[in-house]
């Protein structure tokens, strides 16, 4: 016989045992699809009461953080009530701080200050407290919200004994939130019920059984065991499938209500499906019979085929016949050419890898040559902007030394030290800000100013230090109002025109020009120097990067103003932007800032004069000798009565035995540090309407923020200028 033959019979003797046998196989099916589904229902029923326990443990954490607070503990309701405020999202309800009574304190969902009532069962409050652990509410009647809410309740300790309670409430709605992720058939239900059966939340029909009780069914049989499976009819009146389980935090019933014909005609479905492909099988297999036995022939023809390409160096074509020792077969001579083939292409992809590694490694070099070569050209150039100064400042020194020294030339060594000194300042605060705006820790403090008005200040400012050389200045403005950092932004125009003048050597003009446009205000500052090279223009606002600077170094500079620029413009909401046209034909700056909706008046600093009527009690804490010398005579020459103490314990003595007007107080202070001196000098009575002035090398917004916390008044970076000093002492002292 031929092999068809051979297959037809061997395929009926194997198709009547399996027709019987699937009979009964298709029963064992419907039965295990109704139970797989029943599963499936009873582990979303389980991941919900999961979802509902964890929003409740998010909560009791929160609570129990709170109940950690400073603010608490010093019974100060009003930050505690903010910090409780922030504390929670938009929608995680609100947080209420109940006393042993069961009145309310703090009602983060009212006003702070607004009249609260007391809670209806005060028992809860004094149960939770003598039990130290969390309460999980049943559902309650919310007073302030007048609406069905839950809350989570946890006693605040202290070491005599429990004496508040804080409670996060959430409104019922709150809970609809865990049946987004629930996997649930469209017609099946989800609902969340408290101890009482009563309704807290539902996946459809909320507004209208949210307060309800369920089926006295279910709350029968969740009465005798925590997880469990009934056949009952829901609240809309249909016969469903009820899976229910218990939260183990709060004690509620989460329950799944799937209609019966659902569960059903999903098993049924399964096991028609199933029959179907078996009576398909049963006509394959027929038919597969029929045309294995050609395969066969042919599959054998192929293999003879792909021996004869192999033995020609060819790659024998992919076949597949369906026989497995001939598919075999053919898999092990394609397995033989793709050897040989991977053989010649990993020598030529070896050629290829060593050429790419080696200019990969070229690259390399040449990348870290050119960052050596910038971070030795960057610490040159830092080494002769702080040795100039410096310098100066030495000299000066030692011509104030000089016995016999006229007034003249003595102050014109004070000049010197007082320019060169601001020359230091600047250097540090160059490299201070880059570091903090390229970090993202710059804080704008703005206001409305006129762009117009900066200019001519700065202007002003640096043509009376001389920093702006011989070049002449075409200042043309006009008003242009802005939201900005008055600071920053006399910054962006000082580097900007202290950079024209760096790159413009000689005698030449340096343009200024402000315009309001289309929306923007625009500053424009060109020059007649020696411009920008092309191969530059790309990375003109990087660090580090600067153009040829003249052979003297007269201008100095780090590379970081241009940088520096970009940055702060661009925190402006604005843009910067550089044009040249080449070497030797100048280069033009355009700053755009948005304009402000209208204009107002831009404050100033101004410029103290000596205190008329003797001035005021100062009391200076300054652990730096020569500081604290020097700021003395500073304030005494301004009319102020200086007292001086040199670590945090004398500065608290003297302010006790002398009470100032103002103390102005170092916060790296041997000791005590500054922060606790005015947190002692805040909390005696004798002291506390001190006004304090912080003086400190610490300039972040953090810095600033935990010297506001400790109880001072202003906070000043070092070194301050007099002038700065002065006005916030006559400023808060007034």
């Amino acid at each position: 016989m031929k092999i068809r033959t051979y297959l037809t019979l061997t395929a009926a003797a194997v198709l009547v045992p399996v027709i019987l046998f699937a009979a009964v196989a298709l029963n064992m099916l419907l039965n295990a699809e109704r139970k797989a589904a029943l599963r499936a229902v009873h582990e979303t029923a389980r991941a919900t009461a999961l979802s509902v326990d964890r929003e409740l443990a998010a909560a009791e954490a929160r609570l129990r953080a709170l109940a950690t607070s400073q603010h608490l503990t010093r019974q100060n309701l009003d930050s505690f009530y903010w910090q409780a405020r922030n504390t929670l999202g938009s929608e995680e309800g609100w947080i209420v701080l109940f006393d042993r009574s069961g009145q309310q304190l703090v009602n983060t969902r009212t006003a702070f200050g607004d009249p609260l009532p007391r809670r209806s069962r005060p028992e809860i409050g004094i149960e939770t407290m003598r039990n130290g652990s969390v309460y999980v509410s049943n559902l309650l009647h919310g007073n302030v919200v007048n609406r069905p809410v839950i809350s989570v309740e946890v006693p605040v300790p202290h070491p005599d004994g429990p004496r508040f309670i804080l409670s996060q409430a959430f409104v019922a709605e709150y809970f609809n939130r865990v049946f987004d992720q629930a996997a649930m058939a469209p017609d099946g239900v989800i609902g969340i019920f408290d101890r009482d059966g009563l309704t807290v939340a539902r996946s459809r029909g909320a507004a209208e059984f949210v307060g309800k009780p369920t089926v006295p069914d279910l709350i029968e049989a969740a009465r005798s065991a925590d997880e469990g499976m009934l056949r009952t009819r829901n609240l809309e009146g249909k016969e469903v499938y009820g899976i229910y389980t218990r939260s183990k935090m709060s004690g509620w019933i989460v329950a799944v209500g799937v209609p019966i014909n659902h569960i059903e005609d999903a098993a049924r479905k399964a096991v028609l499906v199933s029959g179907i492909g078996l009576l398909a099988a049963i006509a394959g297999a027929i038919v597969v019979a029929y045309l294995l036995g050609r395969r066969l022939a042919d599959a054998i023809g192929g293999a003879v085929r792909s021996a004869t390409a192999l033995g020609r160096g060819e790659q024998p074509a992919e076949t597949s016949s369906g026989v497995v020792e001939v598919d075999r077969l053919h898999a092990a001579l394609a397995e033989a050419g793709t050897i040989l083939r991977r053989e010649r292409d990993s020598r030529t992809a070896a050629e290829a890898e060593r050429a790419a590694l080696f200019a990969s490694e070229q690259e390399a070099r040449r990348l870290a040559e050119q960052q050596n070569k910038t971070k030795d050209e960057f610490l040159a150039m830092l080494g002769h902007e702080l040795r100039n100064p410096l310098g100066a400042i030495s000299n000066a020194v030692a011509i104030m030394e000089t016995a016999g020294l006229s007034a003249e030339s003595s102050q014109r060594a004070q000049a010197v030290i007082s320019r060169q000194s601001q020359h230091l300042a600047r250097i540090v605060d160059d490299l201070l800000d880059v570091s903090r705006v390229m970090s993202g820790k710059v804080f704008l403090n703005r206001q409305h100013l006129d762009l117009a008005e900066s200019v001519r200040h700065c202007v002003a400012s640096l043509s009376g230090t001389r920093r702006i050389g011989a070049h002449t200045l075409d200042v043309d403005v006009e008003p242009a109002w802005v939201d900005a950092d008055p600071t920053r932004i006399e910054q962006v125009i000082s580097n900007l025109l202290l950079n024209a003048a760096k790159y413009t050597p000689g005698a030449g003009c340096i343009t200024v020009r402000v315009r309001a446009c289309e929306g923007k205000a625009m500053l424009t500052v060109s020059d007649n120097g020696i411009g920008i090279p092309a191969q530059l223009m790309s990375q003109i606002f990087d660090v580090f990067v600067q153009g040829p600077a003249q052979l003297d170094r007269s201008q100095g500079g780090l590379g970081i103003g241009l940088a520096l620029v970009q940055r702060l413009v661009m925190l402006h909401g604005g843009t910067v932007t550089a044009h040249s046209d080449g070497a030797g034909k100048g280069s033009m700056f355009i700053v755009a800032l948005p304009l402000a909706t209208e204009a107002g008046n831009a404050g100033s600093l101004g410029v103290p004069h000596p205190a008329a009527g003797g001035g005021y009690r100062v009391l200076l804490v300054e652990d730096n000798e020569d500081n604290r010398q020097t700021l003395s005579a500073v304030l005494s020459i301004f009319g102020h009565t200086v007292s001086a103490a040199g670590d945090g314990s004398a500065g608290l003595q003297a302010a006790m035995e002398e009470v100032p007007d103002v103390a102005v107080i170092d916060i790296g202070l041997p000791g005590i540090d500054g922060y606790e001196v005015a947190r002692r000098l805040r909390a005696s009575p004798v002291t506390r309407g001190i006004r304090l002035v912080a003086v400190t090398g610490y300039g972040q917004q953090e810095d600033r923020d935990r010297a506001l916390a400790a109880g001072f008044d202003v906070h000043l970076v070092k070194p301050v200028e007099p002038a700065r000093l002065l006005e916030a002492i006559n400023r808060l002292a007034h």
